[in-house]
């Protein structure tokens, strides 16, 4: 065999080596990042997430419940009381109308689970918030609706309340200023209301109940809003 062919071949052989090696290496990497994302840190992060989901879920399925109780005994939505257990007044008749109270919805109040905050330090305190102070265009009437939120979700427990009630953990960005102002009595956070519409959200148009994000001075935020009553 002349030098020349041999050099030739030593020299496929070498190419085919490295390409073996790249492949190689390509391999492992494809498994490593698989074995990251299923490690046991992000299965038990997925499931805290889901038992997160499921709880505020079924707290807002409870206060769903207290309002159609007290519906049937006669209160109102326009009379629905909201103050919480820790107002001065909380027990200053009448009472049958505080839906936190034991005469009234007997709705016990408590907090977001742990696993379900994003556990900021800025601005509105991580927590739930009902109350009965704007319209969402897309229910029956122009009247006040009864708007049930969780507020400062961490993003994973809000992709997967999403994957609970829609079946997509796609979370639908607000737009048109801090949500807060959609979502939450505006007593709380010292601001004014303004009624949910499809320009604020359009993936919200006809859902009763999502969890969404928000971006303000360059803050992401996360809630979920159920409509409880819808006037």
């Amino acid at each position: 065999m002349r030098d020349s062919e041999r050099n030739s071949e030593l020299g496929n052989a070498f190419l085919y080596i490295l390409i073996a090696v790249a492949m190689f290496a390509a391999l492992m990497f494809a498994i490593r990042r698989s074995v990251e994302n299923d490690s046991p840190q992000s299965q038990m992060d997925d499931s805290k997430a889901k038992i997160a989901a499921n709880d505020i879920l079924s707290y807002a399925a409870i206060a769903t419940n207290a309002v159609t109780l007290m519906d049937q005994a006669g209160t109102e939505a326009a009379q629905i009381n909201f103050m919480y257990p820790s107002d001065v007044n909380f027990n200053v008749a009448p009472t049958i109308d505080k839906i936190f109270h034991p005469d009234g919805g007997g709705l016990n109040y408590k907090t977001l689970p742990q696993f379900g905050s994003d556990n900021s330090t800025v601005g509105l305190t991580s927590g739930y918030y009902i109350g009965r102070f704007n319209n969402v265009v897309w229910t029956p009437t122009t009247g006040l609706d009864v708007i049930f939120t969780a507020f400062g979700l961490s993003q994973s427990v809000c992709a997967a309340i999403n994957k609970k009630i829609v079946g997509s953990e796609t979370i639908p960005a607000t737009v048109g200023g801090d949500f807060k102002r959609y979502l939450i009595e505006g007593s709380v956070f010292s601001g004014v209301n303004v009624d949910l519409d499809n320009g604020v959200c359009p993936a919200c148009e006809d859902i009763a109940a999502l969890c969404v994000s928000n971006t303000s001075l360059g803050v992401t935020k996360y809630a979920f809003y159920n409509i409880l009553v819808a006037e």
